[in-house]
């Protein structure tokens, strides 16, 4: 009898315990994701998965801009003044096609999205169509379906716990909190650029690959596990939302990322040059789309003083993206007369690079 008065004392304190912890995170909300912070000036987190489906259900927007780390130095506020909209940004750094559907999904089950700017990553595209999470973190989905059962996962976490008292403490010391949801994960300024950077990165390269290790095969880099992500993931939402204007684009890697998938295998490469075909295909008759592509621009894929590696750019490159989305540029815009044309443009500039001259910055063009 003790020993089951014990256990039910034991369970009476354990579930009040976790009312109390429920209910306080309830109230502050340190990810917003019941509502916007009304009493205290929210602290954002870094951690996407986890923070944006909260800034995707209770801010005020009407474009979206969903991609992996390849459109997180995008500047809403400058976004919004080059293209006349109000825009929130819920890229995710190593995100996969199908956490980009389900974070869409979010957004636009608000029913406020009117357009969606989407970073077309190629590494999203490989791996199973339902690859969710990267190396740093797990994938909280039961932030983005409709059902509030599992809720509970945020609201008895510790890490959640943890937050709410850190906001709780700033209010009660009278501590201000600095907060630029514009600057939420941009890392343009922590960044590191130039020539030296990549020409110490393509000598690594050069030793991995001469010892034999694959860079590029880490996950299924092939055409036709492209070809199921973009038909699971990407193609639903847009067949779904005809009343959604979608401009997706192709970032402008620089010329070593496709320099070295070359030399590692070459398939590898023609395969992306076939998934573009392919996404093109499969969209051309939609009246709400238009691609962008910037891969075969060698004024920036050339220019190597505004990458922090092979493939990730500068700021200055997400603004350029914008200004010529804005005008319509014809230069990048995906068409039945020229979409072949890129792809064999980019091959020639891949097959006649000479990175031995890429301290000098001719690159052999």
């Amino acid at each position: 009898m003790q020993y089951r008065n014990f256990l039910l004392k034991t369970l009476f304190c354990t579930c009040l315990l976790l009312l109390v912890v429920a209910g306080l995170n309830y109230v502050v909300d340190p990810l917003q994701f019941y509502r916007k912070a009304v009493f205290y000036t929210p602290s954002f987190s870094t951690e996407q998965r986890y923070q944006n489906p909260g800034l995707a259900r209770n801010y005020k927007y009407d474009t979206i801009i969903l991609g992996s780390s390849m459109a997180e130095n995008f500047v809403p506020s400058y976004v919004n003044g080059q293209l006349g909209v109000k825009s929130v940004k819920l890229a995710m750094s190593g995100a996969s096609a199908h956490e980009e559907k389900l974070m869409a999904n979010v957004a636009i089950r608000t029913g406020q999205v009117k357009n969606i700017i989407w970073g077309l990553d190629f590494g999203s595209l490989k791996g199973t169509p339902n690859r969710v999470g990267n190396e740093f973190s797990s994938f909280p989905d039961y932030l983005y379906d409709q059902y509030a059962y599992n809720d509970f996962r945020y609201l008895v976490s510790l890490s959640t716990l943890e937050s709410s008292y850190n906001i709780l403490q700033s209010l009660y010391k009278h501590q201000q909190i600095t907060t630029n949801l514009d600057y939420l994960n941009n890392w343009n300024s922590q960044a590191t650029y130039g020539r030296d950077v990549l020409q110490k990165l393509w000598q690594e390269d050069q030793q991995t690959k001469q010892k034999g290790i694959k860079i590029y095969n880490k996950i299924d880099p092939s055409y036709k596990a492209m070809q199921i992500s973009f038909d699971q993931n990407i193609l639903p939402v847009i067949q779904q939302n005809p009343d959604i204007k979608f401009v997706i684009y192709y970032p402008p890697y620089s010329i070593l990322r496709y320099v070295s998938i070359f030399q590692e295998d070459k398939s590898l490469f023609y395969d992306e040059m076939k998934i573009k075909e392919y996404i093109f295909e499969q969209l051309r008759n939609y009246k709400n789309i238009s691609i962008y592509d910037f891969q075969s621009d060698k004024n920036h894929t050339f220019s190597l003083d505004k990458y922090k590696d092979f493939s990730h750019h500068s700021q200055e490159y997400n603004e350029y993206i914008i200004n010529a989305i804005a005008r319509g540029d014809k230069r990048y815009l995906v068409t039945p007369g020229n979409y072949e044309t890129m792809s064999d443009k980019l091959t020639k500039q891949v097959k006649g690079c000479r990175i031995d001259d890429m301290v000098s910055g001719q690159c052999g063009i």
